[in-house]
C-alpha cells in the first residue's frame, strides 16, 4: 500500500500558477483548477481542483475543499482534500481535516479532528451483479452482526 501513498515534495513559489499577495486582504469565493498559493488575509470559501498553499504569513478563515493542501501559514475551518493535506512545522490549523493522506510536521498546531477514508473500489450506489445474485443464493454465508448486501425495495425473490 506504501506505492499509494502521495508524494510529498517541496513546492517553490516560481511552480506556482498564481501567488496572492501579502498585502491583500480577499473576502468571498475562489475556484481554480491549478495551483494558488495564499500569503495575504482571505475570508470565504476555497474550491480547487489542484494545489492550494498557504504561505507562511497568510490567515485564511475559510471552508476549503481542494485536492492537495500544503499550509505553512494559519488556518481557520474544516478541509476537505482529495488527495492529501501537508501540515508543515510552521502551520496552525483550527478546524476538521478529511483526506485519505495527511501528514503533520513536528511543530505544526492542530486543533480538530481528522478523517482519513481510503476508498479501495469507485463508489457505487448499488452493488454488482454478481454480489446481489451471491446474497440472493446463499444469505445464510454474511457473517452474524455484518449487513446483507441484499435488500431494499424489492425484498421478495424466487428460490
Amino acid at each position: 500500500m506504501a506505492a499509494d501513498i502521495p508524494e510529498i515534495r517541496e513546492i517553490q513559489e516560481g511552480q506556482i500558477t498564481t501567488v496572492v499577495a501579502e498585502d491583500l486582504e480577499i473576502k468571498g469565493s475562489i475556484r481554480f483548477k491549478s495551483s494558488v498559493m495564499l500569503k495575504g488575509v482571505f475570508e470565504g470559501e476555497i474550491f480547487s481542483e489542484g494545489l492550494l498553499v498557504v504561505g507562511p504569513t497568510a490567515r485564511v478563515t475559510a471552508s476549503i475543499n481542494t485536492k492537495t493542501l500544503i499550509s505553512h501559514g494559519s488556518i481557520t475551518g474544516n478541509v476537505v482534500a482529495g488527495e492529501q493535506i501537508v501540515l508543515k512545522s510552521s502551520a496552525t490549523h483550527n478546524g476538521d481535516l478529511n483526506t485519505p493522506f495527511v501528514m503533520i510536521e513536528n511543530g505544526a498546531v492542530f486543533n480538530g479532528s481528522c478523517v482519513m477514508e481510503r476508498r479501495q473500489q469507485p463508489f457505487m450506489s448499488e452493488p454488482p451483479a454478481e454480489t446481489t445474485a451471491y446474497a440472493e443464493a446463499e444469505p445464510a454465508a454474511a457473517e452474524e452482526g455484518s449487513e446483507s448486501t441484499y435488500g431494499g425495495e424489492n425484498e421478495e425473490y424466487e428460490s
